[in-house]
């Protein structure tokens, strides 16, 4: 419970401030025009900056005396309470990147712009996103205050040096769940201590379950009404088939520690993995050939559906944002980001693009472009529901962990979890009954 009261205190905080530093913001905004000074531009947020520092720099010489921009990376773990901190002292982002539910969150608060205007003036052109990321898919009020950067999906890593020892084809990873469950056990007889590594805890859940939830056809919550939905047959077979893993197959160890499957993969000591394909360039550098990567096997009854991950950006209303020449500071530095950073990020990291024409720049140098790609394009993200899947998970992932721990039954468990997401998510702005 004490896990919860912290979601909600940052949460609370976030709304607490908000018309206050909404209003500083605004009524600043004049001293800012009439100012000779630069107009900085910050951006912050938890999305990837790989390779920003030095478009900055060229922003910052290319527009010396006119604006300073500035990046600002913040963990992904703590990011609502620093942006709550960040609001109450009046010292918000001018541009935000982290996945789309938190926007869904600060736009019903009142405190983004619309990104229309953004866009057009950045010259990034609305038809180039992916349907079911951009457009009716992300309305908020009839608006759309936020736009995708680059989309990850659930991945399949695996170890193709294991596969081999074990005498399975290491070009040929598991499309079912049962072939899974039979390369692990196949791992296992031959002596590999780890066929399998499967983290109980957020970190790895919050991509995981969802997956398998809509797997096994169900859905993890009503964007309308903003209830949580994941106590199903889909929700319980999802949990069902992981705990069959640790306490049935005994394929994977029962109480791993917080990223231990990570750090255990990337030493080359377990045989497969179910994580954010984001890990990918960090598994390269860690295994370099041995590293296989596939779409996540279909598990479930319904079909191969993932959950993906996303890092959308948005601008909150600032002194910078509200003045004319704060925004084309905006507009340039999205339109860098969009032109050159993108391409990075992409290669280094193993995400793709929601931009089609960086897309198609990266498609050949990109490594397990193929893979990567099916997963975003077969993938499902989150329902608009403020902050779900980071603070609103909060509930969820506290009880599957419990679950998947044996401290619980999977119905009790999940159960209680549906519980707790509906008391919190009632709380937030647009879903009060």
């Amino acid at each position: 419970m004490k896990k919860i009261t912290r979601a909600l205190t940052a949460g609370a905080a976030v709304a607490a401030f908000s018309a206050t530093a909404l209003q500083a913001g605004v009524a600043s905004a004049s001293d800012l025009r009439s100012s000779g000074n630069p107009i900085t531009i910050t951006y912050a947020g938890f999305s990837s900056m790989n390779g920003l520092s030095t478009i900055l720099s060229q922003l910052n010489r290319q527009y010396a005396g006119k604006y300073v921009f500035k990046a600002i990376p913040e963990p992904y773990n703590n990011y609502a309470a620093l942006l709550s901190a960040e609001i109450a002292g009046g010292t918000t982002p001018d541009i935000y990147g982290a996945s789309w539910t938190p926007s869904v969150y600060y736009a019903r608060e009142g405190l983004e712009l619309p990104i229309a205007p953004f866009m057009k003036a950045a010259g990034i052109n609305p038809k180039y996103f992916p349907p079911g990321m951009y457009g009716k898919a992300t309305l908020v009020g009839g608006v759309n205050y936020s736009i995708p950067l680059d989309a990850f999906g659930t991945a399949l890593f695996y170890n193709k040096a294991l596969f081999k020892k074990a005498g399975l084809n290491p070009n040929d990873p598991p499309k079912t769940g049962a072939q899974m469950v039979a390369d692990a056990l196949a791992m296992k007889k031959a002596g590999i201590k780890y066929p399998i590594i499967m983290g109980v805890d957020k970190t790895t859940q919050d991509f995981l379950y969802p997956s398998l939830v809509y797997q096994f056809g169900g859905v993890m919550g009503n964007a309308n009404t903003c209830a949580a939905l994941f106590d199903s047959k889909a929700g319980m077979a999802a949990a069902t088939w992981e705990k069959n893993l640790i306490y049935k197959y005994q394929v994977a160890p029962a109480a791993p520690s917080v990223g231990e499957d990570l750090d255990e993969f990337g030493k080359g000591v377990v045989g497969m993995v179910m994580l954010p394909a984001i890990n990918q360039g960090a598994f390269l550098k860690d295994l370099g050939s041995k590293l296989g990567v596939a779409p996540l096997p279909k598990i479930g009854t319904a079909n191969d559906k993932d959950f993906v991950g996303q890092q959308y950006l948005w601008v909150f209303k600032t002194p910078a944002t509200t003045s004319p020449q704060g925004a084309k500071g905006v507009a340039i530095l999205l339109r860098a980001i969009y032109d050159q950073e993108l391409k990075t990020i992409a290669v280094q990291n193993g995400v793709i693009p929601t931009y089609t024409p960086v897309l198609s720049a990266v498609r050949s140098t990109m490594p397990f472009f193929a893979a990567q790609d099916y997963m975003v394009q077969n993938g499902v993200i989150n329902p608009a529901i403020p902050n779900w899947g980071t603070v609103t998970g909060v509930p969820l992932y506290n009880n599957l962990e419990d679950v998947l721990l044996n401290k619980t039954s999977v119905s009790a468990g999940i159960h209680e979890a549906m519980v707790q997401t509906d008391e919190l998510t009632r709380t937030l702005p647009g879903c009060s009954d």
